[in-house]
């Protein structure tokens, strides 16, 4: 036996032998030999994890921008290694949301009266974010009752939506909201204007998303998020009703 094939090492994630020479576990790929932790190694490894090209952060953040509807086709298709799952994104993408809202001050749901009901959803608005969700791959579902997809497809394509959707609000919306707060006219028309973007992003989604005439299938998901926020504010509004 030569000195290639002799054991160097166990992994120290699975415990399989390493052959001297092997750069990585042949088991669970880990790298070998594992260095001890240090600054250095956690700052490498954001890095790595921030905007190396493979299942980057950044990546994924850009393609779900400019093709959302195709992202979310392949991994259903099956094509599931090259980025993030959208639901471990959509976890991610909420939890940076609620809290840079926490931190900003930021009134994520706001009533004409104060009331025990927006105190608890503005303390709780990841359950907000979240809720829509479902509500979302529902409505698509409706709307494409004769695509080729189910509801656990649709939810694929509204968790990555909704993610991108939720960091939208932290990366642009809150921070515009920071600079320009002291004037409420024009803020009040920059909310307005953001409403749109969810539904207008969907419905690019669903653009690609779905396969045929990709006009009607704009249309669709136009009417899915706008039909998901008419349930949602009627549910709260319902909520509200018989907690008050």
């Amino acid at each position: 036996m030569d000195a290639e094939t002799l054991p160097h090492e166990p992994c120290a994630n699975c415990s399989t032998a390493i052959l001297a020479g092997q750069n990585f576990c042949p088991n669970c790929g880990q790298k070998a030999p594992t260095p001890r932790l240090s600054v250095h190694e956690i700052g490498a490894e954001f890095v790595h994890a921030l905007a190396h090209v493979d299942r980057s952060v950044l990546s994924l953040i850009w393609q779900l921008l400019i093709r959302p509807g195709v992202l979310a086709r392949d991994y259903v298709a099956g094509k599931r290694k090259r980025y993030f799952g959208p639901f471990a994104f959509l976890v991610v993408a909420v939890a940076f949301t609620s809290a840079v809202i926490a931190i900003s001050g930021f009134q994520a749901v706001t009533s004409d009266a104060p009331n025990g009901l927006a105190f608890f959803l503005q303390q709780h608005i990841n359950l907000l974010f979240f809720f829509d969700v479902p509500l979302l791959a529902a409505a698509c579902r409706l709307m494409g009752i004769r695509e080729p997809f189910n509801y656990a497809e649709y939810l694929v394509l509204t968790s990555y939506s909704a993610g991108l959707h939720t960091l939208f609000y932290a990366l642009v919306v809150i921070p515009v909201w920071y600079v320009l707060r002291s004037d409420t006219a024009l803020l009040t028309r920059l909310f307005y204007v953001s409403l749109a973007i969810g539904p207008l992003y969907l419905a690019y989604g669903m653009y690609q998303f779905l396969p045929g005439r990709r006009f009607s299938s704009a249309i669709k998901g136009l009417f899915a998020s706008l039909l998901t926020q008419a349930a949602t504010q009627g549910l709260v509004f319902l909520i509200g009703y018989f907690y008050l």
